[in-house]
């Protein structure tokens, strides 16, 4: 990953602020500092995207790989959402969003129902070998 979301405490002296935007420079990552708000700024963007690619599964009666390469294919995406979930562990993903939807009390952030019945299932990804996809 290219990115580093750098989350420092108000009460830091400025000095160890600086001290550590060079190291995260040294390691050649592009720094972003970020107020300390659950899920800093990737994951508040991402995860209410890929929650929202999984209930359209279930409201267009589309299947998985269709939803993927919509996004794989139209908007230009490394990989799809779905694809993106397995990787990251279906279980992962629901602590992810339960955390932020505490947090913020965001409809968004509620991990959808599918991903609850994949966890229940045993299906957390490519961990497991089987999510939305099989591994």
């Amino acid at each position: 990953m290219e990115l580093i979301e750098l989350c420092l405490p108000e009460s830091l002296p400025d000095a160890l602020g600086e001290r550590a935007r060079a190291f995260c420079g040294a390691l050649r990552k592009h720094v972003v500092k970020v107020p300390d708000e659950a899920g800093f700024v990737v994951n508040r963007l991402l995860f209410p995207y890929l929650f929202d690619a999984v209930r359209l599964l279930d409201e267009l009666d589309l299947e998985p790989i269709e939803v993927d390469a919509c996004m794989a294919k139209g908007a230009n995406q490394p990989m799809g959402p779905l694809q993106l979930l397995d990787f990251v562990g279906i279980d992962v993903a629901i602590a992810i969003g339960e955390k932020l939807h505490h947090a913020s009390g965001n409809d968004d952030h509620a991990p959808p129902q599918r991903l609850l019945d994949l966890a229940a299932a045993g299906r957390l990804g490519r961990k497991s070998g089987s999510g939305f996809f099989e591994y």
